[in-house]
């Protein structure tokens, strides 16, 4: 199996969910889901320190988040509620008191929300790991039957795996740990949810037997590249893995090119803007052989983008922005949005503008500027004259016909 953690889990807890007194046919609920569910069920919640006098939605989000984390740790909703009711005030400092509510208003807020999963037939992400260990603690026979036919277990990324995950791998892969981590510190994403350094520790003192290989081998970069690079996260010593474990994470080039790094500072964003234009327009003056199209501009993300046409244009250099701006730029969808837009308002003539024009439709361009000048003639909506599309005389049979088609819709 070549799975991530997330649809290992779904998939065995389909297979086996019953087993622990899970519904097979529960549904998976993302980061809106859950805020729905919560919003239904606020008064459940029976919050006081944390009651809600503004903006609900990120009262929520931020009440989601911390539940989130709470399972990424695989802490159990008795547990914490347990561990709450233990504590025990030993003064009367009105800060410790308050504290301890707090606490117990957040454990019985999540034992409420692991309820309202349950009794819904829901399950979140992060109840994917944790009814996974919980299955394979409960039904040792499951394990067995899983540890025998997982002999050898691969994990690719594992600085960016949690506490509940690294569980998940132990149990899997024991008695006989035929187990393989690979793992960079430096390349972690998650170092905010305490994934990266902490895991690739514990490993070690969880198997002092493993074979230790750093990769330093590169086929992908020059060297001046990779030492650029490398001093650049020497920035984050001492909390790194090379630091802490005195090993040499230097990269060395293994395929021959000559690569050359130029470093320049800068006090504010725009004044890089204008700098890279100005050392493309200087580099094409300098060889006037070359062309427009021999120079790149690589940014970090697709808004990054603008910036750099904007000056482009104003110092009338040509440029082709070639990425994909993203989900929300693709045709469909937003032929998709324009329809609904005309559900909530069927007076919405941009969006019916759009929805005319769509392949779903193809009103011509003819019929359309015939439609328009109607419109403007009336002083009607472009809904308006759809519903009056007979007072346009020169409306093709295949305008019409769309139009009464979605008319219908």
């Amino acid at each position: 199996w070549i799975q991530t953690f997330h649809s290992l889990g779904e998939r065995l807890l389909r297979q086996h969910g019953l087993d622990i007194g899970l519904p097979t046919d529960f549904k998976l609920l993302n980061d809106t889901g859950q805020w729905i569910l919560l919003r239904k069920n606020l008064d459940l919640l029976q919050l006081k320190y944390y009651r809600p006098l503004g903006n609900e939605t990120k009262f929520l989000r931020d009440l989601i988040k911390h539940f989130s984390h709470l399972k990424d740790e695989n802490i159990e909703p008795a547990d914490y509620l347990e561990y709450v009711e233990g504590l025990e005030v030993v003064s009367s400092d009105e800060a410790q008191v308050m504290e301890i509510e707090r606490l117990k208003e957040l454990a019985q807020a999540y034992q409420v929300y692991n309820q309202l999963l349950l009794d819904n037939s829901y399950l979140d992400f992060g109840d994917l790991i944790r009814y996974t260990l919980k299955l394979f603690r409960q039904r040792p026979n499951i394990l067995a039957q899983y540890r025998q036919q997982f002999r050898f277990v691969l994990v690719d990324e594992f600085q960016d795996t949690n506490w509940a995950q690294y569980e998940l791998i132990k149990l899997l892969s024991a008695p006989d740990n035929n187990l393989t981590v690979v793992g960079d510190d430096d390349q972690s994403i998650y170092k905010f949810r305490g994934a990266s350094l902490a895991n690739i520790l514990q490993f070690k003192d969880d198997y002092p037997d493993a074979r230790e290989v750093v990769l330093t081998e590169n086929y992908r970069s020059g060297q001046a590249i990779l030492d650029c690079a490398y001093k650049s996260i020497q920035n984050n010593n001492p909390d790194r893995l090379e630091a802490k474990l005195q090993l040499n994470k230097q990269l060395a080039a293994m395929n021959g090119q000559i690569s050359q790094v130029d470093v320049w500072p800068f006090a504010r964003e725009s004044e890089e803007i204008v700098a890279i234009v100005d050392y493309i327009k200087q580099a094409k003056e300098n060889n006037p052989e070359s062309r427009w199209s021999d120079f790149a501009i690589l940014i970090r993300s697709n808004r990054e983008a603008d910036k750099f046409i904007n000056e482009l244009g104003r110092q009338n250099i040509p440029c082709q922005f070639m990425s994909m701006r993203g989900l929300y730029y693709k045709p469909i969808i937003l032929d998709c949005l324009a329809y609904f837009k005309l559900l909530d308002n069927y007076h919405e003539s941009a969006a019916l503008y759009r929805v005319l024009s769509s392949r779903a439709f193809a009103v011509s361009a003819a019929d359309l500027i015939e439609l328009n000048a109607l419109a403007r003639r009336k002083a009607w909506s472009l809904f308006e004259t759809l519903e009056n599309h007979l007072a346009v005389t020169k409306l093709s049979t295949e305008g019409r016909e769309a139009i009464m088609r979605l008319l219908k819709l």
